[in-house]
């Protein structure tokens, strides 16, 4: 009964999102034909609109299925549902724009496919958020609840009680736990009963309601649960294995499936597939841009590099990228022709820590040099290599490989997110920074805290850094 009870709540909920989204059809189109004007004109009848329908409606049910809207979310949090929303919506409208662009639909009002995004947006979250606090609050009433059934020791079972009880919400009821160590004589646990020991299981499950058992035992302990498991599997008990068995102190920790073999995945860097496709296709469209308008600029650089010295144009170095990967790295030159044989005989003046080197008044850089350097205008030929994939215009500083091979084990980690033209280590002090660890710290900062927002932020904060030379040698 449970099972259909859940079948009949998606079906709902499949059949409530696509009543909501046709009304906000039918809303935008109202709205857009109200407000007709001079700068808007009118727009065709109803029926001429009707055939996007078909087009959306399958659409919104296939984005919100892949982003997992119908799958239990009785632990999913209220803006985490919110945030499946908008990422359909947003996916939907570009599909919408694409298509209505690609098959030169131009009759379309743009302005009407744009109000349904928002006026969508707005009632699906209404929606949601009206459902969940529902829920919510029948669920502590006592109703729509499941029974679980925690098997476990020490603390990974007490946690898990613990955050079970914290949120009454979730509508889930322990009923007792199961010890896999016949040894432990603890009657209770956070004041759930003990009703048993692992070969105690089978038995269980027959003389009490079981929805779901919870397995959370520490990772020595994984062998004497799988006949266990595999009762629960005979039965069609939904089956749970709370995957702590390590506590990582930077890692974020969440499931990934490897062609239906799940693999419990640690990673310390950012692994939003939208949010980092997003920032590629935005690294690229500014890039493009970029070089047809600094295009005559980029050609007056040259021309004064190349007249000031003798030498190219382009200075190339290996630099190391994501995971180290090595690429050439282009910048307008800006030291004399043998500045890297002469860099040896200044060894001792260097102002930074660590592997890096840096000083003031550095004799190898030339006139036009210093100039390019204090605007950063030498590194405009780094545009391409954000173009090739080499570089992001925002990320740690890539770094050449004779200082990766002096990092030690923790500054490593600095390679793990694509570097940048700019980054946190240029808003907060450029080269005024003269400690190496702190200089990586910033970088490690900005892996941990990334978002789309903090590199708009930094590029912002980069152009009066570029344009006042703040920090620059």
């Amino acid at each position: 009964m449970l099972r259909e009870r859940i079948s009949l709540f998606r079906r709902l909920n499949v059949a409530v999102d696509l009543i909501i989204t046709t009304a906000s059809f039918f809303i935008a189109y109202y709205i857009r034909s109200e407000f007709a004007s001079d700068r808007l004109s009118n727009v065709f009848p109803l029926t001429d609109y009707l055939w996007l329908l078909s087009v959306i409606l399958p659409l919104w049910w296939l984005l919100f299925t892949m982003h997992g809207a119908y799958a239990s979310q009785r632990t999913t949090p209220l803006l985490g549902l919110n945030w499946i929303v908008i990422r359909v919506v947003f996916w939907g409208g570009v599909f919408l724009f694409a298509t209505l662009y690609a098959f030169k639909y131009f009759l379309i009002s743009r302005w009407l496919v744009g109000s349904f995004l928002v006026i969508n947006a707005v009632l699906l979250i209404l929606e949601k958020t009206a459902i969940m606090v529902w829920l919510h609050f029948i669920r502590k009433k006592g109703y729509n609840f499941r029974t679980v059934l925690v098997v476990g020791i020490g603390d990974r079972l007490r946690e898990i009680i613990q955050r079970i009880k914290q949120h009454s919400y979730w509508g889930m009821k322990v009923i007792g736990f199961v010890t896999v160590d016949s040894s432990q004589t603890n009657p209770t646990t956070n004041g759930i009963e003990r009703l048993g020991s692992l070969r105690d299981l089978p038995d269980l499950l027959h003389r009490h309601v079981v929805d779901e058992v919870i397995f959370a035992v520490p990772i020595g302990h994984l062998d004497q649960i799988e006949s266990s498991i595999r009762v629960c599997e005979e039965q069609g008990i939904k089956t749970q294995i709370a995957m702590h068995f390590y506590t990582p102190s930077i890692a974020k920790t969440y499931v990934e499936d490897m062609d239906g073999l799940p693999m419990l995945t640690y990673s310390t860097t950012p692994e939003d597939l939208g949010k980092l496709y997003f920032k590629r296709v935005f690294d690229v469209a500014v890039v493009l841009i970029g070089l047809i308008v600094l295009s005559p600029l980029l050609l007056l650089i040259a021309l004064a590099v190349k007249l000031s010295s003798s030498g190219p144009v382009l200075f190339k170095q290996q630099r190391i990228g994501l995971n180290g990967r090595e690429f050439m790295c282009y910048k307008f030159r800006t030291m004399v022709k043998d500045a890297e044989a002469l860099k040896a005989q200044l060894e001792g003046l260097n102002e930074m820590t660590g592997p890096v080197f840096k000083m003031s008044n550095d004799p190898r850089v030339t006139k036009v040099g210093r100039v390019l350097r204090k605007f950063s205008l030498d590194e405009l030929p780094q545009l391409f290599n954000v173009l090739w994939g080499d570089l992001s215009l925002v990320g740690p500083r890539p770094p050449i490989i004779e200082e990766v091979q002096q990092y030690e084990r923790w500054q490593r980690r600095r390679l793990s997110m694509r570097p940048g033209i700019t980054g946190i280590w240029q808003v907060e002090g450029r080269n005024t920074i003269a400690d190496f660890d702190a200089w990586v710290r910033l970088d490690l900062q900005y892996i941990d805290n990334w978002s789309l927002m903090l590199d708009f932020k930094i590029l912002l904060k980069t152009i009066p850094s570029v344009l006042l030379g703040r920090g620059a040698h």
